[in-house]
This record gives structure tokens, C-alpha cells and sequence, in this order.
């Protein structure tokens, strides 16, 4: 390869009636998303530089929220930083936020938050991997919800990702991921953590370490805490304790495996059971399985099996290329 993986999506391609549930079948893998349907439009184009993946988004005025639900369904922690190209205000637990058109807000994706409608029009979005951005910011949840103000260094830097991305060598990424996160402390935090903030580092790399193995594993008949504990090497009381915030680590798997089981039944498109893809990802009562699935995505499994037409289709393939619990395994092998 010559280039970097790239991916697009262009609401252009669906019929104008669909448009609105072809994207949020997109991004409502991870985020809640709302808009008027009515002459909707939106186009994502999407980078991957190693440990960081570089988007560009437009789209009509839309709200935006990661709630607690989803953060227990994906175990997702990635750091996003957005340069808005619209103002809007935006609430964490921190507080309520303005955010001014062309300033840069920070959010960690393990940290609920809620966003505003406003429009994008070319939004420069990076997401960075959290092992990559702790080796320098040893506690990112401290700056969820910043704001960095329009004219900072590091807007120009994600100006700049963006305009190159197709451009950019398969070498150059690792390069390129590591001096954004050096970037992303210099602006946060200018001086050097305390050691109880190296402390909690640590525990944060563990959980990455848990969390890369449950990946792994996802379809092992054995994948419990003790086998956790044993091939990652971490206590039992230390395990409970990473994963406590998420609702346990029994919780955290059963989460895993829905979302899982999810991407597998849309690709599948009706031509495997729903029995059999639930028993593949450890499921053994069918029953359970369907009344989780609906609690978690709003429908039955069997009915997303059967699903047909172009949110089907839509469904199907960002399924395939789930671009951001598939970028986590990717970047973190």
C-alpha cells in the first residue's frame, strides 16, 4: 500500500428518504444522533494513521449524545478531539459549555457528554487511542468537555492532517499519531503529572490491557474474570475494581458480545440464524439474548436479520466497517 486506509460515506448515494437513518445507522453505533430527516444531507471521510483515525464530516444541523447506555455497550475510550465549524453548546458532567465556531473541544469516549445541534461543514474530527495519548497525558478524563479556543497551534495541525490525509504514506502514520498526542499534553498540560497521576496511568493501561484481551476472546467459551486475571496478569480485586465504572466486568463482556453479535447479524443479512450467532458469542439462552439485544438497540435481533433495503445495507456495512469498536481492535492488536 502506497496510502493509508481510507473510507467514505456520502448520504448522496441513498434515496432522499433515507438519508437520515442510513447515517445514523452510521454513527449510532456509538453516539445518539437526531435532525430534522427533511433534506438531510451528510458526508464522513474517514483516515486511519496508525493509532489515530482523521476524519472529515459535514452534515446538516444535528444533536449529538454518548450516554452512559452506550459507553456500558461499547467500552470504547478513545480521546476525540473536533474542530467545530459552527458554534454550539455542549454539556458534560463538568457543566454546560459554549463552544465557539472554530475552536477544538476534548471528549473521552468512556465520559458521557451531550452536544448541541449545530451544522458541520468540513469539521476537522481526530480520534486517538487512549494508550497513545497517556504515555503524555497520563489522566485524559481531567480535560473531558476543554475547550481550546479557535487560533490554537493545534487547530492548524488538524488543518493540515485533514488536507493530506489521502496523501499520507503508511510510515508516516506512527510518526504522525505519536507527535498529535505530544501535541494534545503540550497544549493541556505544560508541566509533568504528579506521581498519583502516574498511579492512575498505570491502572489505565491495565484496563486497556483487559479490554484489548476481552476483545480478543470475545467468541472464547472461557473468556471470565479468572481467565482474565490469569492470561493478563491482574488480581481479582484489581479487575473489579478497573472495570467498576462500567458496571462490572461480567457486565462489560455481556456488552462486548451484544455489540458484537449485532455487527455479525447485519452482515450476515438473513443467511445465518440468530440462534447460532448468539451461541457463537457465548449466549446460551436464546430468549435472554433477544430481550438484551432490544433493551440495548431498540429491536429484536430477528428483526435485524431480516432487515432489507437501504438502511438494511447501510446497517451492513458499517457493520463491516464499524469505525470506531473495529478501529480499536485495529489499533490496538
Amino acid at each position: 500500500m502506497t496510502t493509508v486506509p481510507q473510507f467514505a460515506f456520502d448520504t448522496e448515494l441513498v434515496a432522499p428518504e433515507h438519508r437520515f437513518e442510513a447515517w445514523r445507522a452510521l454513527l449510532g453505533m456509538t453516539h445518539d444522533i437526531a435532525a430534522p430527516k427533511d433534506n438531510f444531507s451528510a458526508r464522513v471521510v474517514s483516515t486511519t494513521l496508525d493509532r489515530m483515525v482523521v476524519r472529515s464530516m459535514s452534515a446538516s444541523p444535528q444533536t449529538v449524545e454518548r450516554s452512559r447506555r452506550r459507553i456500558r455497550a461499547d467500552g470504547l475510550d478513545h480521546i476525540v478531539l473536533h474542530r467545530t465549524s459552527a458554534p454550539f453548546d455542549a454539556r458534560t458532567e463538568h457543566g454546560d459549555r459554549h463552544v465557539p465556531a472554530g475552536a477544538i473541544t476534548v471528549n473521552v469516549l468512556s465520559q458521557p457528554f451531550e452536544r448541541g445541534a449545530a451544522a458541520e461543514r468540513d469539521s476537522a474530527i481526530l480520534s486517538l487511542s487512549r494508550d497513545l495519548v497517556s504515555a503524555w497525558l497520563p489522566e485524559p478524563e481531567a480535560y473531558h468537555g476543554a475547550v481550546l479556543p479557535p487560533g490554537a497551534l493545534l487547530a492548524a495541525h488538524m488543518d493540515g492532517l485533514v488536507s493530506h490525509a489521502g496523501r499520507i504514506a503508511p510510515a508516516q502514520g506512527e510518526g504522525l499519531a505519536r507527535a498529535t498526542a505530544q501535541m494534545l499534553a503540550a497544549t493541556l498540560a505544560p508541566t509533568r503529572a504528579s506521581l498519583a497521576e502516574a498511579a492512575r496511568s498505570r491502572e489505565a493501561t491495565m484496563l486497556l490491557r483487559c479490554k484489548r484481551h476481552i476483545e480478543r476472546r470475545l467468541c472464547a467459551p472461557d473468556l471470565s474474570p479468572d481467565t482474565i486475571c490469569r492470561r493478563v496478569g491482574v488480581s481479582r480485586s484489581v479487575l473489579y475494581r478497573l472495570f467498576s465504572e462500567v458496571g462490572g466486568v461480567a457486565q462489560y463482556i455481556r456488552a462486548r458480545r451484544l455489540h458484537a453479535a449485532r455487527a455479525a447479524l447485519a452482515q450476515a443479512g438473513g443467511r445465518r440464524r440468530v440462534s447460532d450467532i448468539a451461541y457463537a458469542y457465548g449466549f446460551t439462552d436464546i430468549a435472554a439474548f433477544s430481550r438484551s439485544f432490544r433493551q440495548a438497540y431498540g429491536l429484536r435481533p430477528s428483526e435485524l436479520a431480516a432487515a432489507t433495503g437501504p438502511v438494511a445495507e447501510t446497517f451492513a456495512d458499517t457493520a463491516e466497517a464499524d469505525l470506531f469498536s473495529e478501529w480499536m481492535r485495529a489499533v490496538a492488536p
